[in-house]
Parts: structure tokens; C-alpha cells; sequence
């Protein structure tokens, strides 16, 4: 049983569609595709939240609406901690 680090999104689709449609265990397709059973359960997962889009991105990449949704968040978040260190800081030498 080979090992393989990436498969296209076809592969996986017919992957998920062998165990949705075809009958198969998502064991046997997963010995069949060299992977562990929990990937292709992965797969399906994926594939049932948005069969249109799923794995579309090269290495499931997300998607630019989403990753821009989340850079927006980091800074958000960097700036809570910003000013969450300048708050500590002065009750540090403000102590009440």
C-alpha cells in the first residue's frame, strides 16, 4: 500500500462518491487510495458541506473570502491583546 501526499480534486471526489454511492466501506476505499479511513471520512465531510467547492483550493487551501475573513480577525485580535498589555501595565504600576 503506497502512500501518496496529495490527490486531485477528481480523486477525491470519486473516492467520496465510492463510498456515498458505491457501497464501499470508506476502509476499503481508503486501502485502495493508500490513506488512513479517517481522511476519506474527512473527505466526505467536506464534500457534504459543499460538494460545488470542495477541494478546489491546491492542498484544501481556503478559500480568499475566508482567509480574508480571518486576517481581519487576527488583527482584530492583535489588537485586543495590544491594548490588553497597555491596561495591565498601568494597574502594574497602579495597583489599587
Amino acid at each position: 500500500m503506497g502512500r501518496r501526499s496529495e490527490f486531485s480534486r477528481e480523486e477525491k471526489v470519486a473516492a467520496v462518491r465510492m463510498v456515498t454511492d458505491g457501497g464501499r466501506t470508506a476502509l476499503s476505499v481508503a486501502n485502495e487510495y493508500g490513506v488512513h479511513e479517517n481522511t476519506i471520512l474527512k473527505w466526505k465531510r467536506q464534500h457534504k458541506m459543499n460538494p460545488d467547492h470542495a477541494f478546489s483550493g491546491e492542498h484544501g487551501e481556503t478559500p480568499p473570502d475566508e482567509t480574508e475573513r480571518l486576517k481581519r480577525r487576527v488583527r482584530e485580535l492583535e489588537t485586543e491583546v495590544e491594548f490588553l498589555k497597555k491596561v495591565s501595565a498601568y494597574f502594574a504600576k497602579h495597583p489599587q
